[in-house]
């Protein structure tokens, strides 16, 4: 079994450091690693490539675009996203392995933590989130999925369509769902990777309010075009 770990990124040459050296520590090494690269300003694509890389270069900056041409260029029988700002357990990959063979599934994610950013944040993301997010899936089987932390068969992924390519937020939680129709996936909330807090400082109550108004035009119009999050580097 094959295994592509696909990293989307944009002026990342601050965590793509850690990112990468974080995955040529695992335990399962990958077969390959692909970064795409949405025309960064900076050192990023050298970063890359200085780590043993493929760079796939896009012309358009969106996250689907991003993740669904990784995916495109993916030789592996599984295909793993993380971002470029995150940061591996040592057995992230084998965890997946484990994970899709002792279920019979097609897909698994897992939640993320912070170690840094506001308090607030920290106490969102930490606490709150990992209860909400598996009493949701439990109850109403609606996957929130983090883009940083899922691995699909490849012929599943693509057989259910790939990610949205117009949503701004949410395109983690959509591929999930078109997944979904495919097969069974897991969701083990103890699987979970460390990602940066720089998010939080965008502030509370903007962050709130932009995640509630994101959230609800998913879930009600199952559109994701309007609201997403600045980026923060």
């Amino acid at each position: 079994m094959t295994v592509s770990v696909i990293i989307p990124a944009l002026n990342e040459e601050k965590y793509l450091p850690q990112t990468l050296a974080s995955v040529n520590a695992l335990d399962r090494r990958p077969d390959e690693i692909i970064v795409v690269d949405a025309q960064s300003e900076d050192k990023t694509a050298a970063i890359a490539k200085s780590y043993g890389a493929k760079i796939v270069s896009v012309d358009r900056r969106s996250i689907g675009y991003s993740r669904n041409k990784g995916l495109e260029a993916a030789m592996g029988d599984i295909v793993a996203f993380t971002d470029a700002d995150t940061i591996l357990q040592h057995n992230w990959l084998s965890s997946i392995l484990s994970l899709l063979e002792k279920h019979k599934a097609v897909g698994v994610f897992g939640g993320f933590r912070v170690p840094d950013g506001p308090w607030w944040y920290r106490l969102y993301i930490n606490v709150f989130q990992p209860f909400a997010n598996t009493l949701t899936y439990a109850i109403f089987r609606i996957p929130f999925a983090t883009g940083q932390n899922m691995a699909f068969y490849r012929k599943n992924a693509v057989s259910a369509g790939g990610f949205p390519e117009d949503f701004k937020i949410a395109e983690d939680i959509e591929i999930a769902r078109r997944v979904m129709s495919t097969g069974p996936i897991v969701f083990n909330q103890q699987f979970y990777v460390m990602a940066s807090g720089r998010r939080g400082f965008e502030g509370f109550w903007q962050l709130i309010s932009r995640s509630f108004t994101a959230f609800f035009y998913y879930f009600i119009y199952h559109k994701a075009d309007k609201i997403g999050f600045p980026n923060v580097r």
